[in-house]
């Protein structure tokens, strides 16, 4: 987890986006927008397949069809992976990975805590309709369907670190 840190500090950092319904909401396309604080604020880190993180793409990849195993999704590859840190007051409102555009064939979820657990408080990821605390040990994987509607509550003490992807597929039939 440290080097997956370690190799996003040399990636470029900007506000973590969200998609937004058209002003007029009568248009079928969607908007990034960034400057929406009330549902989302973060600093993401996009971190492409190269290289020297190639060992990270394979570890995740064998450890998602694992887990795969169960679901029996039909996948076919990896979106680039996204290192995301939620400073004091830090979240992500209520929300799912799937969408129009890019998002339409996304199928699995993963988060990867990247920080340890006594570095913040707050910032649990949550699920709607999933009772319970999550694993917030560092290293720990979640993986879940895209479509399920989840959070990540305010941070109120120091920074949380997470990497997050996606694994796509066909259409669900």
């Amino acid at each position: 987890c440290q080097r997956v840190i370690e190799l996003s500090e040399n990636l470029p950092a900007k506000q973590g986006g969200v998609y937004t319904e058209p002003a007029d909401g009568h248009g079928l396309s969607h908007a990034r927008s960034y400057n929406r604080d009330d549902i989302r604020s973060s600093m993401v880190r996009w971190m492409p397949p190269e290289l020297d993180n190639m060992w990270l793409y394979d570890r995740l990849e064998i450890g998602l069809e694992k887990l795969n195993q169960a679901s029996r999704f039909e996948v076919y590859g990896f979106e680039m992976l996204q290192v995301s840190t939620y400073g004091v007051g830090g979240h992500f409102g209520w929300h799912v990975d799937t969408g129009g555009e890019d998002e339409s064939t996304r199928k699995l979820s993963l988060s990867v805590q990247l920080s340890e657990a006594s570095a913040y408080a707050g910032g649990d990821l949550e699920f709607i309709g999933v009772a319970g605390e999550h694993p917030r040990s560092i290293g720990s994987l979640i993986a879940f369907p895209s479509f399920l509607a989840h959070r990540v509550t305010p941070v109120t003490e120091g920074t949380r670190a997470s990497l997050v992807g996606w694994i796509h597929g066909p259409p669900f039939r």
